[in-house]
């Protein structure tokens, strides 16, 4: 049994290095227009703490169908938090350990913590805040906690029991997977109503409901009864939702706020030459989702062949050139410098257009085939590259009719299973452990594997993933990549990083799937 106290272990840190490295030498590249101007004023020599989130931020704060957001990790406290170097540090588990094969996660709950209500956190606490999300509709319920068996373990731990080896539970209880790792007072989760309108955490700050206006600004003071008052750097935070990256960008420049996660990729070299830290927060990998892999809808996509065929029709540095700025190709199935990936494979599936009608010939399709593809219309970012990518694929006779659809109906959608295909600038994020569940393993994958598509050489790999220790990790993940990659159940295109631009504040790193310790952020001196 291992104890595992600070940040992502074993294979993890290294692949965190080369993430740092790979994500700084993308900044040293950045150009640099002529747009003059001067640095943004330093708001963060102030006492208050000004954020602008992205136009998708929540409206309401009901933690089961809400997804990560500063919204929520200002007043709540999670069991595992995400630490200044993107790995994971304690939160209310002050450890935690993996035991069984993998099969059991146990974690030791810190003693002394108060709910902003002034009532103890406990060990019951965590486990009712558990079995409530586990019980609850929402986005994890089915997929990530129904193999789940959550209970308390003498008087000062919760064990985490799953029906078979499962790596990557500090995702599960951190706020990496939406907000299953916070934890909800008694009185929140006696009122579940009143948990779409007010918050019941234990975090460093206290929303204050007088001061905010759900879906356009929230504001928060300080929680005068959290365990650590090293982690209130500030005596309010403001956080105000500004959808428009250029608006975004000018309220930061202008003094109006120290942070924007609006981003836009556009605003670069605009944000390096007016003196503001860029950080790179996720590199997102723009694909097609093959999600008919048996030929229920539409037969070529059942042979192998023919999915390979629509890999190799892919000119990856054309269609970097249709993306957003910092944008490189991406041809395996694991994301760029995190766990899993691996440089030897990138010649799998370069640019041959001889070879994919080739292969189209092999697989009795020597004209092509005519095929839907379901794309999000509110996924700006996907939209130049997949225009581009369906005229390449008419070079092989792959003929792809575009349906699109909102964002508020995209995932059901989905689940409808009448797509063959499917495309967002979002297919691939995050490291092998994550992306194996999200895009593989069912039920974790239910929302992106409609057809509940198995396979027994992938179902090995990733058996040998998930019961990894720490010294076998990384060969593991690029093994699982290796067979995914060539089973081309998903085809990658391109990788596009995500920034965060700010001044005076210091935010350290992301995790590898984008987030950040929020709650955590402090001036910079």
């Amino acid at each position: 049994m291992k104890s595992l106290k600070e940040g992502r272990t074993g294979a993890s840190a290294h692949r965190r290095s080369k993430l740092a490295a790979a994500l700084g030498a993308g900044l040293l590249v950045a150009a640099l227009t002529a747009c003059g101007g001067s640095g943004g004023k330093a708001a963060g020599s102030t006492d208050t703490l000004k954020m602008a989130l992205p136009g998708w931020s929540p409206v309401n704060f009901d933690l089961p169908t809400n997804c990560t957001s500063p919204i929520f990790d200002f007043a709540y406290e999670p069991l595992i938090r995400i630490s200044d170097d993107g790995g994971f540090a304690p939160g209310i588990a002050a450890s935690w350990d993996y035991s069984e094969g993998n099969t059991i996660f146990t974690m030791k709950i810190r003693d002394g913590v108060k709910f902003a209500d002034g009532t103890d956190l406990t060990v019951e606490s965590v486990v009712d805040t558990l079995n409530y999300y586990k019980k609850t509709p929402g986005l994890n319920t089915e997929a990530y906690f129904s193999p789940l068996t959550i209970e308390a373990k003498g008087s000062d731990s919760v064990q985490v029991t799953s029906e078979t080896p499962t790596r990557g539970m500090e995702d599960l209880f951190s706020t990496e997977l939406c907000n299953n790792g916070l934890i909800i007072s008694e009185a929140g989760l006696a009122e579940p109503e009143k948990m779409k309108t007010e918050m019941f955490g234990a975090g460093p700050y206290v929303y204050s409901p007088e001061e905010s206006e759900p879906g356009d600004h929230y504001t928060y003071v300080p929680n005068e009864h959290y365990f650590d008052k090293t982690r209130q750097s500030w005596e309010k935070v403001e956080l105000s939702v500004i959808g428009d990256p250029n608006t975004a960008f000018n309220a930061l420049t202008t003094g109006q706020v120290q942070a924007s996660l609006t981003g836009g990729a556009q605003l670069l070299s605009q944000a390096e030459e007016k003196g503001l830290d860029v950080d790179e927060r996720v590199l997102w990998g723009a694909g097609i989702f093959v999600w008919d892999r048996e030929g229920e809808i539409s037969k070529p996509l059942a042979d192998e062949r023919v999915r390979q065929a629509v890999a190799l029709a892919m000119d990856r540095d054309s269609l970097v050139s249709a993306a957003t700025p910092g944008t490189k190709p991406q041809d395996q199935f694991a994301s760029p410098a995190l766990l899993g990936w691996d440089a030897d494979l990138k010649s799998k599936y370069s640019y041959d257009v001889d070879r994919a009608k080739q292969l189209l010939d092999d697989a009795g399709y020597p004209d092509g085939f005519s095929v839907t593809l379901l794309s999000n219309h509110d996924d700006v970012e996907a939209q130049n590259v997949l225009v581009a990518a369906v005229e390449q694929l008419r070079q092989i006779g792959v003929e792809i009719e575009i349906k699109s659809s909102p964002e508020s109906t995209f995932f059901t959608d989905i689940t409808s299973k009448e797509f063959p295909l499917g495309f967002a600038s979002w297919t691939f994020m995050g490291d092998m452990l994550y992306q194996s569940d999200r895009l593989y393993k069912l039920p974790y994958s239910a929302p992106l594997n409609p057809f509940e598509s198995v396979d027994p050489d992938l179902e090995a790999a990733y058996e040998e993933l998930q019961s990894s220790d720490d010294s076998g990790l990384e060969e593991a993940a690029m093994q699982f990549n290796e067979v995914m990659t060539e089973k081309a159940w998903y085809i990658p295109l391109t990788s596009s990083p995500l920034h965060v631009y700010s001044t005076g504040v210091e935010i350290g790193q992301s995790s590898p799937i984008g987030n950040y310790d929020y709650a955590g952020w402090t001036p910079k001196d």
